[in-house]
């Protein structure tokens, strides 16, 4: 693949080539008179036949020139011919017209040639006289069968125009010319042959001829203004005729030939054997032109007896010549209206206007395909010409087709395509044209040109598309007009194709090299110029086969001969993508929008019939997507915002061109630096190649504004985004490339754009349909280029992104290393653009429940239970982590790498986990910290002790002591860790009451005035209730928490208490007997309450609420003498009415049971009754 080159700045650029045909040379300069004799020489007829061209002149000569191919390395160069010989054919008239007629043979290697009106007969490829046929007087010689098969051996049949007749001839290869048929039809100036059926046409209508059974049917007349046309049309006529046997007289057959300037070969006469010319009236000479003849020259002898229609209309003529008059005689000899005299009396009288003078029109017929003939009607040579289509029935079978004016030559390409089929039109069929050879202008100054329109379509629709044969290669324009010269055209339809290639295929469509510039940043390797691999010389040859096209029709102006190419549907599209794509100035490169968008429109569903088209519509829809995306760059890079629609149909085009991301990156400011090339650069057909290196040396991108909130986010980014997530989604499938750059820079750029878009997003999580939504979802899955990720996220400082990358495009081995390293960094404070990394910790600490790795769990849950001891911990102690610890091993490592978490661990293992061994441990934590805070805090003493103060205090009723402290806790740690003290000293549960007593209260001796609640608990585990009680009633006033310690035991007291609930279980309260003891010692801690008025109100309360754990006879006994009945009355009225309700409860259970005794005796003696005596011997 070679490196494609801009195009050079300055050079004036050639005319697009944007008809359906174009120009290539075959031949130019060439020698048309070699003596000088005939400096107006000019080319008449053109053959190419088998590498040779044969082209016939005026000056009566025909040029043989040997075409040879051009050199292998460039097989686009026209080729060089080199003349073999120049010859001049036998003919009667020095003064005719020349050459008029070659006729290749190819199948038996034979040419007919018609040269001023005499016919000769040639061996090919030398032209050699053909000995076997002598030269004979002829109007026109042609009619070969389009329809005979190539593999047919029985000669060609050759149909020959005399002057009153129509003669087929069989010539075969070694044997003489052979009389076929012969029919009744004279003057024939033309004829198209389809198998039996032959389209004629003499000086003044056409006919449609069945050479077969010998009939005719009119068709029209040529002219409309021809007064000697008569009667054209109507029912068949028969034109049979009695065939003349073979005259074998030499003499009267043969032609004085003209010998004066006899030049080329020379043979002997031969045998007339065919019957042509049996008289001296074949012998005819050159007629002189009428006066308003035009084009061409018609001879004198044909008169109008040889007009296959004998009558006419009336209508057409008040005066016709009779019977046997020379028709273009009486056209000639017509009188002209006398001049008016100029003594004449001025009369004003409206006259009619007169018609236009009859001109002679040239008849000619081609047939587009097997079934069908075209025909050219008109008036006069400068009006508009009608072209008129015929089936082999002679009816008009389609619309008729207009010419601008009554053309000199026309030729048919293609086979057309039918429209109407129910299975669509055939995948090799070809557009059919009609190339029409026209003039304009006046008699003086006739400018010539080829006009070229559809056959195959609706009239209204070919009008529509007509278009001009762009001739500015034959430099003979005058005045910048490209569609016309002064010059008169030729053309025609050679025998054989001929193989051409066009260069600008190969040139736009071969898949070329692009090598980006480089940009600060960018991503690009070096590269290297390999030497040619075998890819690339398989693309070379792929290149070459593609721009092969065949031709079969050629034109001629002054010494020039060219062929009419079919212009490839590459060629003519991308001629009018290139007049859209510049500037006025017609080198910088400008799009104009609404052209190419047309061109788009176009193309738009169409199918591509071959290979070469279905490579051509992708180039075009990529290169119009690309001049679009170019249109928007240049706009938005002058602040315009551009319109929706504009956006849209741009983004459309570049999905359907399916454009390398790559060349649309690379026109952008920031994203150009994306790009990976790789080694290779990047691979894109040549056409794009040029128009996208000019546009990057033209345009500084850095020039662009990049505001996001401008019109560089509102015009590119948003629809660029979505072209790359449309390439994303294609990654993987068949149709797709999988060069790996393509997705690397894919990825890049899509997160770059998010990141660009994402910036003005609120802090936080995302939510759906936001680009935090879509930025995730890309890093969430499989990135190709993860380095460049990297850089770009640290770039843009989304930590929580990037750790998001690591999670789903790193290694397993060093995954969850770096996620967890990037929350590190994030939680230590360092910036995290977004804020996504809502409740960080805990999201680390779930992560660390993932994954295995138990080194990264330590590292990490040590490093988190440091930072938050009560959310660290949880790592060491989930049962459901993947990484599990042992309680001794995470004791051990939370001592060396976090102290601050053992509490929150322990606690978690004594209350969670009900592991007992650590109750000690956590007990002596408390402790300590508790302690530790009394020992080096007076102010926490006094704190302490004035709790106790306060709280005595308080007038009942009062809440216990715990709630009291509960509700007024401090933030501080220490006093946190007496209320979980309390709580653990307290429980009576197996797990957490294992602790060693006595070692704790050796500890809390020292400090038994300010930890009262501690002793408490610890004199009631050891029993000693009296001094826990004392301690109650006296050390902190809580009356009802006494109570309770009575009622429930110590294990109740200082712990929450849920309203509607025991305190402890109802399996675990102490006896009744135990209940009444406590309460005993509990009143006499009241009886010896300091306060009188609230040692009498305690005590008749416990009383009178608890006098069922009383006995009356001991409380009497304890009460004081002096106290009024008064205070302890309802105590005493209860225990006489249980007393009371005791021994009624007695006296019925007695008789109940008394009762019950008798009813049993009864039963007894009834059943000893029943029973009877029972007799026992004894023996």
């Amino acid at each position: 693949m070679a490196e494609a080159a801009p195009t050079p700045q300055g050079i004036t650029r050639p005319p697009p080539q944007d008809g359906p045909f174009v120009l290539r040379k075959l031949v130019s300069d060439l020698p048309l008179s070699a003596d000088g004799e005939h400096g107006d020489a000019r080319i008449t007829c053109v053959e190419v036949w088998d590498g040779n061209l044969y082209v016939g002149t005026s000056a009566a000569e025909i040029l043989h020139f040997v075409l040879l191919p051009p050199e292998s390395n460039d097989p686009s160069a026209e080729p060089t011919a080199i003349i073999a010989s120049r010859l001049e054919p036998p003919h009667n008239d020095g003064h005719g017209p020349g050459v008029q007629q070659i006729l290749i043979l190819p199948k038996i290697y034979k040419a007919c040639v018609l040269c001023n009106n005499t016919l000769s007969i040639y061996s090919l490829p030398e032209l050699s006289p053909d000995s076997t046929f002598k030269p004979i007087s002829c109007l026109w010689v042609g009619g070969v069968d389009l329809n005979e098969e190539e593999g047919d051996d029985e000669g060609v049949v050759v149909v020959i125009g005399l002057k009153k007749r129509l003669r087929l001839v069989q010539i075969t290869e070694n044997s003489p010319p052979r009389a076929v048929k012969t029919i009744e039809y004279g003057g024939c100036l033309v004829s198209v042959r389809r198998e039996t059926f032959s389209c004629a046409a003499d000086s003044h209508s056409y006919a449609l001829l069945d050479v077969m059974h010998q009939q005719k049917v009119g068709l029209f007349p040529i002219s409309s203004l021809d007064p000697d046309v008569g009667d054209v049309g109507g029912a068949a006529e028969t034109i049979a005729t009695v065939p003349q046997g073979p005259s074998r007289s030499v003499s009267s057959a043969s032609v004085q030939l003209h010998q004066g300037g006899q030049k080329g070969h020379n043979r002997s006469t031969s045998l007339n054997i065919m019957g042509i010319g049996s008289g001296p009236s074949s012998r005819t000479a050159s007629p002189r032109p009428p006066a308003h003849r035009y084009g061409f020259d018609v001879p004198e002898s044909l008169s109008r007896t040889a007009s296959p229609a004998p009558g006419r209309s009336p209508a057409r003529s008040p005066t016709r010549p009779t019977e046997g008059e020379t028709t273009e005689g009486a056209a000639v000899g017509k009188p002209l209206p006398p001049p008016p005299g100029e003594d004449a009396p001025q009369v004003e009288v409206q006259e009619a206007p007169q018609p236009p003078s009859f001109v002679p029109l040239r008849p000619h017929i081609a047939s587009p395909n097997p079934n069908e003939f075209l025909l050219t009607v008109g008036t006069t040579p400068s009006e508009q010409g009608v072209g008129m289509f015929v089936n082999l029935d002679g009816d008009m079978c389609r619309g008729s087709i207009q010419f601008s004016s009554y053309p000199d030559a026309i030729v048919v390409d293609g086979s057309g395509i039918d429209l109407t089929s129910s299975m669509g039109p055939d995948m090799d069929a070809e557009e059919g044209y009609v190339l029409a050879a026209v003039h304009r202008g006046d008699a003086d100054h006739l400018e010539y040109g080829v006009e070229i329109q559809r056959w195959d379509v609706d009239p209204g629709a070919g009008e529509e598309t007509k278009d001009w044969l762009n001739l500015n290669s034959l430099g003979l324009s005058a005045k910048g007009d490209s569609t016309h010269i002064p010059v008169p055209l030729g053309m025609r339809t050679v025998v054989q194709p001929y193989d051409l290639v066009l260069p600008e295929i190969g040139s736009k469509l071969t898949v070329q090299r692009l090598q980006l510039p480089s940009i600060e940043g960018s991503i690009s390797t070096e590269v290297t110029k390999a030497p040619a691999t075998a890819q690339e010389k398989a693309d070379l040859e792929f290149t070459e086969r593609l721009s092969k096209l065949k031709s079969r029709n050629v034109v001629w102006a002054s010494n020039q001969i060219w062929w009419t190419v079919r212009n490839p549907l590459v060629t003519r599209l991308d001629s009018r993508l290139e007049q859209a794509q510049f500037a006025e100035d017609g080198t910088t490169i400008q799009p104009n929008r609404n052209p190419v968008e047309r061109v788009l429109g176009d193309i738009r569903g169409q199918d591509p019939r071959n290979e070469s088209e279905y490579l051509s519509l992708i180039y075009i829809r990529q290169k119009a997507s690309v001049l679009l995306f170019m249109d928007v760059v240049l706009r938005t890079k002058t602040n315009i915002i551009i319109f929706e629609n504009e956006k849209r149909i741009t983004e459309q085009a570049l999905i359907e061109g399916e454009v390398d991301p790559r060349i649309v990156l690379s026109m952008l400011p920031v994203l150009s630096q994306e790009v990976f090339q790789g080694p290779e650069g990047i691979q894109i057909s040549g056409g794009i190649t040029a128009v996208l290196q000019q546009f990057l040396q033209q345009t500084d991108l850095s020039t662009m504004p990049t505001d996001v909130n401008g019109p560089f986010g509102d015009n590119l980014l948003h629809f660029v985004k979505r072209y790359l997530q449309f390439w994303k989604r294609r990654k993987g499938m068949a149709s797709v490339t999988s060069d790996p750059f393509v997705f690397s820079t894919v990825d890049a750029a899509l997160l770059h754009i998010l990141l660009l878009l994402d910036q003005g997003s609120p802090n936080g999580t995302s939510s759906p349909g936001m680009y935090r939504a879509e930025l995730n979802e890309l890093v969430d899955r499989e990135v190709e280029c993860f380095d460049r990720a990297v850089e770009l996220l640290e770039q843009f400082k989304r930590l929580y992104v990037l750790s998001r990358l690591y999670q789903s495009n790193c290694k397993a081995s060093v995954k969850a290393s770096k996620v967890l390293a990037t929350w590190k960094r994030i939680l230590d404070g360092e910036e995290d653009a977004g804020g996504a990394f809502v409740d960080g910790e805990n999201e680390l600490r779930k992560y660390l429940a993932r994954i295995r790795d138990q080194s990264l769990v330590e590292e990490y849950g040590a490093w988190l239970a440091n930072r938050n001891p009560k959310l660290g911990v949880q790592i060491f102690a989930d049962d459901h982590s993947r990484v599990k610890f042992e309680p001794t091993r995470a004791v051990e490592l939370l001592k060396e790498r976090a102290p601050g978490a053992v509490k929150e661990y322990l606690e978690y293992l004594v209350f969670g986990k009900k592991h007992t061994r650590y109750v000690n441990e956590l007990i002596a934590f408390y402790l300590d910290t508790v302690i530790h805070e009394l020992e080096s805090s007076p102010e926490s003493r006094a704190t302490l002790s004035q709790t106790y103060e306060t709280y005595r205090i308080l007038e009942p009723p009062k809440p216990t002591y715990h709630q009291f402290i509960t509700d007024n806790a401090i933030p501080a740690e220490w006093w946190q860790a007496r209320l979980r003290l309390l709580q653990l000293l307290g429980s009576n549960q197996p797990a957490t009451s294992s602790y060693d007593v006595s070692t704790i209260l050796t500890r809390l001796e020292p400090y038994e005035q300010e930890l009262v609640p501690e002793m408490i608990i610890l004199h009631g585990r050891q029993e000693q209730h009296q001094e826990a009680l004392r301690l109650l009633t006296h050390g902190l006033g809580d009356f009802d928490t006494a109570i309770s310690y009575c009622l429930y035991g110590y294990s109740s007291i200082f712990r929450p208490i849920t309203t509607g609930t025991l305190p402890i279980p109802a399996s675990e309260l102490p006896p009744h007997v135990e209940q009444s003891r406590l309460f005993n010692f509990l009143l006499q801690e009241f009886l010896n309450i300091e306060d009188l008025s609230q040692r009498i109100e305690r005590t008749g309360e416990l009383l009178e609420r608890f006098g069922g754990w009383f006995d009356i006879g001991d409380v009497l006994a304890m009460l004081p003498d002096e106290w009024s009945v008064d205070i302890f009355s309802g105590f005493l009225i209860n225990s006489l009415r249980r007393l009371v309700r005791e021994k009624a409860e007695s006296d019925i259970v007695k008789a109940l049971s008394d009762a019950q005794n008798s009813q049993m005796s009864a039963d007894l003696v009834e059943k000893r009754e029943t029973a009877g005596p029972t007799t026992e011997r004894v023996s």
